[in-house]
């Protein structure tokens, strides 16, 4: 989930009083209590020098929170995202999944079995720590968990929308014209190694770009 004023930005925390996803520049830290701007405003009502005092009561947001019922849930592909409020995540979880049981057709039996075996095991754990890290976040911790460390190793590639949504468009086209017969899907999928071979060049990227 990104920052509500910083589409862009992902967040660190959340308002108390309002809910509403926040980064590091948007957070005010008052006494141990994180809020937003406006919320800040509307407490200290003009009175400048003076802490708002603890909300009486907290808002609910109608996220997931219980660990144990998201990593549950997330053993059905998109069910685990939804249940953690996460609907773009949900989606792709969906595609990506349907995809590779589509790619069982054409593409190495075994690869993509490991791949699709992988992903399975993924989508729960990501639910249950993207759950637990929210609940702890409500009490005031900040937890770093596998996922966090996971997303951190890609976080330095640009524009990450951008080339997935490029993705999204060229896999689903070759899939509509292997369905109306344009060309044959078995033959597309022969040049899966290409795919080991464009990791391996972002992997020298990276490499060469922790040397400068």
């Amino acid at each position: 989930m990104n920052c509500a004023n910083h589409a862009d930005v992902p967040n660190v925390a959340f308002c108390i009083r309002c809910g509403r996803a926040l980064c590091n520049a948007c957070i005010h830290n008052v006494r141990g209590s994180v809020y937003c701007e406006e919320c800040l405003s509307d407490a200290v009502g003009g009175k400048a020098g003076t802490a708002p005092p603890p909300p009486s009561a907290k808002k609910e947001v109608v996220v997931g929170t219980n660990a144990a019922a998201a990593f549950v849930l997330g053993w059905i592909p998109g069910v685990g995202a939804i249940y953690n409020g996460e609907f773009v995540k949900a989606a792709f979880h969906v595609v990506i999944f349907a995809t590779l049981v589509s790619l069982g057709e054409y593409g190495p039996q075994p690869l993509i079995g490991l791949s699709i075996a992988a992903f399975v095991f993924y989508m729960p754990f990501e639910a249950y720590f993207t759950a637990k890290k929210r609940q702890y976040r409500a009490e005031g911790i900040e937890l770093e968990t596998p996922i966090d460390r996971l997303q951190q190793q890609f976080g330095d590639v640009k524009d990450r929308e951008l080339w997935g949504g490029i993705t999204l468009i060229v896999i689903g086209g070759l899939f509509l014209l292997g369905n109306l017969n344009v060309f044959e899907m078995a033959r597309i999928a022969r040049f899966w190694p290409a795919a080991l071979v464009v990791l391996g060049v972002w992997m020298l990227k990276k490499h060469q770009d922790k040397e400068k």
